[in-house]
Order: structure tokens, then sequence, then C-alpha cells
């Protein structure tokens, strides 16, 4: 009887301690709730506040440098447009003068000049002589005859314009003189003018910069008109003047508003406040009402305001409490019933948790020992993992509803928000405008399916700066399958993309001559309608290199390269330099004949003198190939070059109807049949080249044709013409086979050159899986994408490397840093290898920008996770410094030639 009553008190007690702890927890967990949901609602307003200032604030900082930018630009492009039409009335003097009579040359000049006008008549030429006599006025012919010495008191920039020029022989600047049509008044002009040392005239004409100004506020003006950013697209621009005039507003009833009385719903005089930070400070933020677009009401507003002097501009942005407003109703919305859920969820969590102690407590007490130890350990593993992912990422958790309930220190660290800020706080908040819906879209629509989403985000930081994010988000379920919250793990690559255009740059800069390369010439005849291109040779170049050395070749092309940049006759075109001794001169605005009088008169006069090197004066002769045009203009000028080196001319422009084919197409004819008896006898081979490194030995298989006679056929003299025939896969077929087959039963990794064609073909693809998957060598096996440039133009092609990647296969770029610069596909297709372009690997021991340019690729790589190789080491110091700039790998004849038998006595 005692044994069941201490039972029956024991039950009892525990009951009871269960049911007060149960309520004491439960009425805590809401009075926590409740005062955190306050706590949190102000913090929001704060945050909200904040953020929103940064942002709009920094929207209209970045319009006024656009406003800024543009101003320059308009400017630039005036003061080019001067130069054009003075030299050209320049030439035409000068073709009149050679044409004409000394009695009729003047009147005939004065008749045509005088004739020319634009930008509704504000726009005119001047002559005036040596002596200062005006011979002729666009503006004022009453100062002909006249000494223009006369008008120094009143526009004396302009009469110390007149001496630069003469001093200088050109110049461009800003000077105070008569407009057309408004009186004696100066007004401010952005002028040019040349001085024709020949005839003792100065030529002139400008731009006044009050229709500059119109025509760079009408930009601006057109380019805001759709301008929208902020939370839900809230923020616009608008723009009014110190003199109380509407230049901007989305509100077509504000230009007809009395802006200096203008109240708002607060009795504040709204523009009057604006006007008065504007011209006090300059800059500055103003709150007050003002109505919401598109309904009747007013709500309280922040604004931020620049007022730009030069056009008496005041440009702002502002946000709207009501949206904070309506923020913070779903918030409050979410937190209620989260409330209500986590009560209930909790109430019977306890409840069970402590029947469930009651019942079993006993017979269960030695196994939760043991689950006890288990749990501290697995625990303490989660702990450790938790620690890794927290030093090493930036950790966010969120709710289904996108409510971030979880952040590290690294997150705080790289947005500069604390932990309070950030909690409750969704991701869409950090978001930056730059970010496409799309992207979001897609992310939801992964997530919310329960699968892992990977991307990149662009976000803010609390500063108003931003931060590029590579994130993968992960479903978080429960034991039952069901998703209950998101954990995102990213990694901060600001760095990866802000270096981006920097190393563009190198890629598109010949570091010798400090010219522009090859791709960079590629890139603007893609974006050329119609062109001129002069591809320009040195003759027997091969031979003053072997004569004098390489050294004295390099000076030689510097100052060949100097001679085309600075020859008068040039001055208007863009010059490249190809590669070794070969140059090109490129226009996309000029008469063809003339391009090609220009050139060759430049050529003359440069090859002409000597080139002095050192103590040496050597001669050179250079041939020219032309071609005019937009598709093929390359390949015409290539061979409108060829055809002039075979005729033993010094130049030649295309034309398709003279150059002589027949000579091409019989010597296709013979790679065409060699290359089908060299398939047919089994003459096709691979040679190897070892890569030195650590790790294991690996190898680039390269195609080799062996001869009738014994000697080796480089892929040179076949592969361009092979891949325009049906043996081109027939060719990449044998050499996978034999390739694999020589490595099958060794544990060296291999490289196998995959061409765009390749990848384009599925049954040469599907040939090469198959065949390692079934030879068991995937995981040794790279592939090494060449003309890798044309790869992100195709669609499907990323799918194809992923499957050999998922099945363990590497990928490695060929040519980078030359034949390759697209970053972002590059990203996507995540190689393993990149391979610097021995264009570049050779000048890394005697030029700092190649070395700047290698270090750029090796830092990006080092950042993608990618092991560079270095090509072409042809020498011990090349390898040296290889080493020390941080190059893993090494390719070249120093190490080794190719050779049919992989050379294993290197490693």
């Amino acid at each position: 009887m005692m044994k069941t009553n201490i039972s029956n008190i024991s039950l009892l007690t525990a009951l009871t301690i269960a049911s007060v702890f149960s309520g004491i927890i439960l009425w805590n967990m809401q009075s926590t709730f409740t005062k955190f949901s306050q706590k949190n609602k102000e913090g929001l307003r704060t945050f909200y506040i904040d953020q929103q200032k940064e942002l709009i604030k920094n929207e209209v900082e970045r319009l006024t440098k656009r406003i800024s930018a543009t101003k320059n630009a308009i400017i630039k492009a005036a003061g080019e447009n001067l130069k054009d039409q003075v030299h050209s009335a320049e030439d035409f003097i000068q073709n009149v003068y050679m044409t004409h009579k000394e009695d009729q040359y003047k009147t005939h000049i004065n008749n045509l000049i005088t004739s020319f006008s634009w930008a509704n008549k504000s726009g005119y030429f001047y002559i005036i002589s040596g002596d200062g006599t005006v011979r002729h006025h666009g503006a004022k012919p009453e100062l002909v005859d006249k000494n223009i010495s006369s008008l120094e008191k009143k526009f004396p920039d302009f009469i110390k314009f007149l001496e630069e020029v003469k001093t200088s022989g050109s110049v461009m600047r800003e000077y105070m003189f008569y407009k057309p049509g408004k009186g004696d008044k100066g007004y401010k002009k952005l002028g040019y003018a040349v001085y024709n040392r020949a005839f003792d005239i100065i030529i002139g004409t400008g731009y006044y910069m009050d229709s500059l100004n119109e025509q760079g506020k009408q930009e601006i003006l057109e380019s805001i008109a759709g301008d929208r950013f902020g939370y839900q697209n809230y923020g616009y621009f608008w723009i009014f003047s110190t003199d109380y005039k509407t230049i901007f507003h989305i509100d077509p009833n504000i230009y007809h508003t009395d802006l200096k009385t203008f109240r708002g719903a607060n009795n504040k005089l709204v523009i009057k406040e604006f006007v008065d930070i504007a011209t006090s400070k300059g800059s500055g933020f103003s709150t007050y009402y003002w109505e919401i677009p598109g309904l009747a009401t007013a709500a309280e507003k922040i604004s931020y305001l620049v007022y730009i002097p030069d056009w008496d501009w005041i440009v702002g942005s502002g946000f709207y409490f009501e949206n904070f407003y309506e923020l913070v109703g779903t918030v409050e919305g979410i937190s209620s019933s989260l409330l209500k859920q986590e009560i209930i969820k909790n109430s019977l969590i306890i409840i069970s948790l402590f029947v469930f102690t009651l019942v079993v407590s006993l017979f269960v007490y030695k196994r939760i020992r043991k689950i006890e130890s288990e749990q501290i350990k697995f625990l303490n593993e989660l702990i450790q993992y938790q620690t890794v992912i927290d030093k090493s990422a930036i950790v966010s958790i969120t709710d289904l509803n996108g409510n971030i309930i979880h952040v590290n220190d690294e997150m705080c660290e790289v947005t500069g928000f604390n932990k309070e800020e950030l909690l409750h706080a969704t991701h869409n908040q950090l978001s930056h405008p730059d970010n496409p819906a799309s992207t979001y879209q897609e992310l939801w629509a992964t997530i919310t399916k329960g699968k892992t989403w990977r991307g990149i985000f662009k976000n803010l930081r609390k500063d108003g700066g931003y931060f590029f994010q590579k994130s993968t988000i992960v479903p978080f379920k429960d034991k039952d399958g069901e998703v209950i919250k998101y954990i995102s793990i990213s990694h901060d690559v600001t760095e990866v993309f802000e270096n981006k255009s920097q190393l563009q740059k190198y890629l598109n800069y010949d570091t010798l001559t400090q010219l522009n390369n090859r791709n960079s010439l590629l890139m603007e005849i893609k974006k050329a309608k119609s062109a001129d291109l002069a591809i320009i040779d040195i003759d027997d170049f091969h031979k003053i290199n072997e004569t004098y050395g390489m050294k004295s070749g390099d000076e030689l092309l510097k100052l060949f390269a100097s001679r085309l940049s600075n020859h008068i006759y040039l001055y208007r075109y863009f010059i490249y330099r190809l590669h070794s001794d070969v140059f090109a001169v490129f226009s996309t605005r000029s008469d063809k004949n003339l391009f090609i009088i220009d050139v060759e008169t430049a050529i003359k006069d440069i090859i002409k003198e000597t080139f002095i090197i050192g103590d040496k004066e050597l001669m050179i002769s250079a041939i020219t190939g032309y071609a005019h045009g937009s598709d093929n203009i390359m390949a015409h000028a290539d061979a409108a070059l060829q055809f002039a080196k075979a005729n033993n001319i010094d130049h030649y422009a295309y034309d398709p109807l003279k150059v002589d084919n027949s000579k091409i197409y019989e010597q296709n004819i013979r790679v065409v049949k060699m290359l089908s008896s060299a398939i047919d006898e089994d003459r096709v081979v691979p040679f190897f080249q070892p890569i030195i490194g650590a790790g294991t030995p690996k190898y680039e298989s390269l195609m080799r044709i062996e001869n009738t006679d014994g000697g080796i056929i480089s892929p040179a003299q076949f592969l361009d013409i092979s891949k325009q025939t049906r043996f081109y896969p027939t060719l990449t077929k044998i050499m996978v086979k034999k390739t694999i087959d020589t490595f099958v039963h060794d544990d060296s990794r291999f490289s196998i050159n995959i061409s765009t064609e390749d990848l384009l073909n599925s049954e040469t693809m599907a040939f090469i899986y198959d065949y390692a998957l079934d030879k068991n060598i995937m995981s040794r096996m790279i592939l090494e994408l060449v003309e890798s440039e044309s790869l992100s133009s195709y669609a499907g092609i990323t799918d194809i490397i992923y499957r050999f990647k998922k099945a363990g296969a590497k990928i490695a770029i060929d040519d980078f840093g030359t034949g390759y610069s697209n970053f972002d596909y590059l990203l996507k297709i995540k190689a393993d290898y990149i391979k610097i372009d021995g264009s570049i690997i050779k000048l890394i021991t005697k030029d700092e920008r190649a070395v700047d340019v290698v270090n750029s690729i090796v830092s990006y790589a080092n950042k993608l996770k990618m092991k560079p190789i270095a090509e072409f080491i042809s020498s011990e110091a090349l390898c040296a410094k290889a080493k020390a700039l941080g190059i893993a790998y090494q390719q070249g004849f120093y190490h080794g030639k190719p050779d049919p038998i992989p050379d294993k006595t290197i490693f």
C-alpha cells in the first residue's frame, strides 16, 4: 500500500513539476517573443531607413557620375569632330591653291568656306593670316581685313589661343567669343585651330558650350525616363532648377505647378528646401510629404539631392515610409504565425517529453547513457564541421518565407551588418538592383522543389558598396522529407570579378610594342560594318634574328611600331601588332583609295630611313596586303599579302577576280590525298610531350603523320584542311584510340586536344566517352580544349563537358591569354587547368608587362582552383622565372620534345 502511494505521489509530483515547468516555459516564450517582436520592429525601421538612404544616395551619385561622363563624352566627340572639320578645310584650301591661279584662289576659298555652316549657323570657319589679319570670319564678316588684335581687351583668351596655335601648330581649348545673332556679348566656346606654315594662315572653328550642354541634358533626360530601383521599383529620379522650374518628373502635373509656393501635406515648402540645400551645401537629405505615384494620398518621404552648378540642376531621388509599413506588416504577420506555431509545437513537445520520460525512464536508463555518449561524439563532430564551414564560407539560414534566422561572423564581416540587423531580414533587402528578377525566380523554383541551387549574386554592403558571392543553397528537410528551412553557403568572389576587367585589358595588349594585339583587332572587325585593313609583313625578318639575335629583332620591332604609330599619314588610323613581324593598320571611316595611299606613303617613309639598333644600322623592306569590306576582311587582307609575296611585289589590294586560287586548290588536293593514304596505311600517330610538375606524370598527345620517306609531317601542314573534309572525325578517333591504348596499362595522366568541330560532332564525343569508360581510364584523361574562344557561341557544349567531368575526366583550356578570354564561360565550364600561351611566357624574363599579365592569370586561376601550365619553356631562365611566378606545371623543349614513346626518365 505504501509502495503504491509512493508511486502515485512520485508520479503526481513528476506530473506537477512537468506542468508547472511547461507553463513557465510557454509563458516565458510568449513574453520573449513579444519583446523580440517589438525590438525587431524598431531595429527593422532603423535598418530600413539606413539601407534605403544609402541606396538612394548611391543611385543619385551614380547619376551625377553619369552626367559628368556624358558631358565629357560629348566634349570629346565634339573635339574630334572639330579636328576632322578643320583638317578637311585645310586639305580643301591646299587643294584649291594647287588647282587655281593666285588671283582666283582667295576668292574661290572665301566663297566656298562661307557656305560651310552647322549647328543652326552657329558653327563657322575663320581664317586669320600669320600677322593677325582676318581673311575670313563666318560669324563677323566685318572683321575681314582687320587685325584680330583689336579684340584683345574684349576677348584676351581668344587672342592667347591664336598665339598658342601659331606656336604649337594646333590647339584645342575653351575661350569666349561672339555668337551669331547674339549681339556683342561673349559666349564660351570649345575651339580648335591649326596653323598652316606653308600658307601662313590659321584655320579654326568651334562649338558653343551652351549647345553642347543642351545636347548632354537631352541625353540624360532620355536615359533616366524609365529608370526605376528599390523595393517594388519605388525609386525614380526628379530634377528641378534653382529658379523653381521642373526639369524632369514622372508626375506630369508637377510641370504645371508653381514650385516656389508649393507645400507638401505637412505644409512645408518642399522645393524651397531643396533649393536651400542645393545652394548652401551642394547635397543632402530632406524629409517631407509627397503624393505616391498613381495614388491620391501623400506619404512621408526622404530624398537625397545633389546640385550640379554647370547645368543649374538639382538632381534627387527618395523613398516612401509607406513601403516600410507594408514590410513591417508582413514581418509581424509572419512572426505572429510563427509564434503560435512555436507555442503549440513546444507545448506538445514538452508534454510528450515528460510523459515519455516518466513511462520509460527505468527501461531506457542504460540505453540513454549510451545514446548520450554517442550524441556527444556526434555533436562534437557537427561542431567541428560547423567551425570549418564558418571559418571558410559565408553561412546563412532562412525559413521557408526567406527570413534570415541565422548568420555566421563571416557574413557580418562581408556585408558590414551585425547579426541583429540581419536576423529576420530577407536576402532581398541585401540584393543589388543589378540582379535580374529571373535569377530569384529560378532560385525559388529550384529550392521549393527540394533541389540544390547554385549561382552568383551581386549584393549590397551596409556602406553602400557591393560584393559578388558564389552561393550554394540547400533545402534542409525534416525526418519526413519536408523542407523546413534553407541553408546558404557562399564565397566572396568579388576580387575575381574585379580583376577580370584588368586581366581582359592585358590579354588585348602586346607587351613588346605597346600596341593592341590581334584579339583587339578581331573585336573591332566584328563591330565594324565596313572597314579598311592593311597587313604589313617585314620582309625576311627571321634573318635579322638569326644574324643579330632576338634582342636586336625585338628592338627593331619596337622602333618599327613607334614609327607606324607616330607617322602623320597614319594618325587617324589604328595600329596593331598581329604576331611576330606582322602589323596591321585599321580604319572604319576612310576612303579605301585614300587609305591605301596613306599607308603606302607611310611605309615608304618609314623604310627609307635606316633603323639604328645599338651600333648597327639596318635597312628593311616590307610587303603589304590590303582589303576593304566587312566579311572575311582579315582573310582577304592576308590573301592579298600572300599574293604580293608570291608575285614579288611590295603591296597588293585584294581582288577576288585576280587572286589565283588554282595553286591553293592543287595544294589542298595533295593534302587530302596524303590524308587518305595515311589513314589507310596507318601512318597517323601520336607524339607525347611531357608536362613537368608535382604528382603523377603528365603528357600532351600531339598528332603527327609519318611520311612515306620516313619524315614526320607537322599538323600545321594538314590540320586546317582536314577539318573541311570527311577525314577529320576519323583522325580524331585514331588519335584518341592510340593515345588511350598507350596509357591503358600506365598510371600517367594524358591530355587529348579537342576542337570545336569535335565537340559539335556527337558521334565523335560518344566514341571518346565510351572508349575511355571501356578502358577504365576516364579519371586519368584530360580534354584540352583548343580554339576555345568559339566555344561559348554554341549551346549544349557545357552539357557535353559536364558529362565528361562527372565521369572523372579533367578539362584544360589551351592558349589562355591570346586565343581565349571569355571569363564568364571559363567560370561556367569549371576547367581544371589553364595553359598560358607561349607568346606571353617567352617574354617573362625580359618584359615586366608580360610578368604582370602572367601574375594576373595565375592569381585568377588560383582563386578558381585551377592549375596554371606554362607553355614554350625553352630555357633554364624561363623555367626558373615560371616557378618564381607560382606556375605549378611547365611544358616545352627545355623539359622534353614530343616523342612517339612517352619519356619516363625526366620524371
